[in-house]
């Protein structure tokens, strides 16, 4: 017989038994190659067979562990029969794994036979030469829980080991709102020296936990802790790291697998129960050698089954922990679970049950997981979401796959370009817009957007609807000589004016269309329908225009009005409600009334004074209005701000281009007459 022990493998029972239960086992399993004297990881010498207790040996069990089999494997004390020894050399040879897991494998193999002591019959002493305190890397990756994220930092910072640092990967938010809400809460440990937190788009689970040190220097670093944000680390917990690993070879892993706590809720009361670990993933621990094949497998997923035979595919995008855990078992890994038990810590780690998994859990949409079940660093299958601001809304806009979609209207674009500073849309229902982002890491619409389906340069025949009525006839001379100067440059413009003044000379780009004067508010309320009344002349025309009595250009208005042909009409932002919350929209509340907005409904509100777009769809709309309007006068009802309210109905759930205010703004001294002459007669200008 040839025994190998290693030098800090400490004998419990005398050799003359030793020798004697040895010959015994030899004789009755001759097909034994080796025979283990170390049944499990002890401490101290505890547990040893009694004088009176036979010397008992039982085949060893390996791709198992439970209560019945906690095997702790090593090379501490081994027995090797002299006849055996050169099949357990060409084990050796042949697997290139650490010894402990070169003979587990050829033991579940069936290429070695193995029996293992029923009792401790040596123990492992306490190392004379400990190694130096473990430099610990604590990896955090968190996605769309800020909540847990918080709560998980203030306890990593309150750990009682110090030789540790926290690096913290934070997904699933805008910038902008990680700047106000998340750097503010660490910025004191940032500057200590003891968090690095940043922010990436959400990717596979395995791209997830190495963003955490990515493009890091982390040389410094021993061991890699993986860390979940929801889950409840004791206090200890890193320094009962440190303490186990003094006892590993510095290539070794660790994990914690078996029986522990688990926290649930019931009625909404938290309790705490027992179980399996099934799922050992936030308790691993890395070594250097098992991050590097990690990231060598993110760069390169087809050297997967090189780096480790025993995986054969590269489908781990939402299996990581597999991964991870087949690493370790090749490099070499220790289960913490009976140090954890022998040395009595009153609270390793506890996992949450409640708080169901964001990226298993279902709640990342499918068309991710599709994406990522491989693992890829592919900037196309990465998830990120920006806050975006526009002169007609504000909204937080999810990118993924080449596609961007906004949360509160489901506007669907293409994107045509994405870097840090600047991203580019195609929308589906209307053009193409550039947006570069700001310091507070939110996103604007740049002032070089070019818009897709524009209409062509060519001139364009343009009718403009204005209505004169009563006293609203003395406005007319301004208004045409000011549009004459300004409104649409280079294209075929007439005017229809309508008016109850048989008397008016009209230039030759003018008809008049003779029209009675209707009280206040029928003037507004029955504009689509006066409009209607010369729909056959208005369809010679490529675009139709309507401006309200008071307006009056005073610069330049291009092309920049036309809508493209998904758009088909513009309509104008109201420069009263202009940059205020939704609440503040006098949207028509009456359910009677054909205009009544819901709660749910409407993103911003536009004023009745300016608006048109291409004749097919402009008429259209006067159509539907005109009706609208109709019904309800016929059951006694009229909008509370008359035609306005139906307009604001009316672009509800579809996609016109939307001007700015500055479309409607009126000079001060104009406005002032106007408004001095109106009240006195109670008209509404907008």
């Amino acid at each position: 017989m040839i025994i190998f022990g290693e030098s800090d493998a400490v004998p419990m029972v005398a050799s003359s038994r030793l020798e004697a239960a040895l010959r015994k086992e030899m004789k009755e399993h001759p097909e034994t190659d080796i025979f283990r004297l170390f049944h499990h990881a002890v401490w101290s010498p505890q547990g040893n067979p009694f004088e009176s207790d036979e010397l008992l040996f039982e085949d060893f069990k390996t791709g198992k562990t439970d209560f019945n089999t906690p095997y702790v494997w090593g090379t501490h004390a081994m027995v090797i029969p002299s006849c055996k020894r050169e099949k357990v050399i060409q084990v050796f040879a042949d697997y290139r794994l650490p010894t402990d897991i070169a003979l587990e494998a050829a033991n579940s193999n069936g290429e070695l036979h193995i029996r293992v002591a029923r009792h401790n019959l040596f123990y492992q002493h306490e190392r004379t030469k400990k190694r130096p305190a473990c430099r610990i890397a604590a990896c955090l990756s968190s996605y769309r829980r800020l909540t847990d994220l918080q709560r998980q930092i203030w306890c990593m910072m309150d750990q009682s080991y110090e030789n540790f640092h926290v690096f913290a990967a934070v997904k699933g938010i805008p910038e902008a709102t990680y700047r106000k809400t998340v750097l503010p809460l660490f910025e004191h440990f940032i500057q200590e020296g003891r968090l690095t937190m940043r922010l990436f788009p959400n990717k596979n689970q395995l791209s997830n936990f190495l963003d955490a040190i990515r493009d890091l220097d982390i040389s410094d670093y021993d061991l890699f802790a993986k860390i979940d944000d929801d889950d409840l680390y004791g206090r200890d917990y890193f320094k009962s790291i440190n303490d186990f690993h003094q006892h590993l070879p510095r290539e070794f892993s660790s994990y914690y697998c078996g029986f522990g706590q688990y926290l649930n809720a019931r009625g909404g009361y938290p309790l705490c129960g027992n179980g399996f670990f099934s799922c050992f993933g936030p308790t691993m621990v890395f070594s250097r050698d098992v991050l590097e094949k990690l990231i060598t497998c993110e760069q390169d997923p087809g050297r997967i089954s090189e780096i480790s035979p025993r995986l054969g595919h590269s489908g781990y995008g939402f299996t990581e922990d597999n991964l991870m855990h087949k690493l370790m078992i090749d490099t070499g890994s220790c289960n913490r679970i009976r140090y954890v038990q022998e040395m009595s810590l009153p609270m390793h780690l506890v996992i949450q049950t409640n708080n169901a998994s964001v990226m298993r859990g279902g709640l990342v949409p499918g068309d991710f997981r599709g994406r990522n079940w491989q693992i890829s660093h592919s900037r196309f299958n990465a998830e990120s979401f920006m806050e975006i601001g526009h002169p007609q809304w504000y909204d937080i806009v999810r990118i993924f796959g080449g596609r961007a979609c906004r949360f509160q209207r489901n506007d669907w674009a293409d994107v045509l370009s994405l870097t840090d500073e600047e991203v580019t849309l195609k929308w589906d229902q209307w053009g193409t817009e550039t947006f570069r982002r700001r310091d507070d890491g939110s996103f604007f619409l740049s002032g070089n957007g070019e818009q897709q389906n524009s209409p062509s340069s060519q001139r364009k025949k343009v009718a403009v609807l204005y209505i004169a009525t009563g006293r609203y006839m003395a406005f007319w001379k301004d208004f045409y000589a000011a549009a004459k100067q300004y409104f649409l440059p280079g294209h075929d413009v007439r005017y229809f004016l309508f008016t109850d003044h048989n008397e008016v000379k009209t230039p030759d780009d003018v008809t008049l269309v003779i029209k009675p004067f209707y009280p206040w508010p029928m003037e507004t309320l029955r504009r689509f329908e006066t409009f209607l009344s010369v729909q056959k002349e208005l369809q010679e025309y490529d675009y139709i225009y309507f401006m309200n009595g008071t307006l009056l250009p005073v610069s330049p208005i291009g092309e920049e009005i036309f809508p493209n042909d998904r758009q088909g009409i513009a309509v104008t932002l109201h420069p009263g409600y202009y940059g205020n919350t939704r609440s503040c929209y006098p949207y028509e509340k009456n359910g009677m009334s054909e205009a009544r907005i819901l709660p749910e409904q409407g993103e911003y509100y536009v004023a009745g004074g300016f608006n048109g777009g291409r004749t097919k769809d402009f008429l259209s709309m006067c159509r539907e209005l005109a009706g609208a309007v109709k019904r309800d006068l016929d059951n006694g009802i009229i909008a509370v701000w008359h035609d306005e309210s139906h307009l604001n109905k009316y672009v509800v759930g579809r996609h016109p281009l939307v001007l700015g205010p500055e479309y409607l703004f009126l000079r001060l001294w104009y406005l002032t007459v106007i408004i001095l002459w109106g009240l006195s007669i109670g008209l509404k200008f907008w």
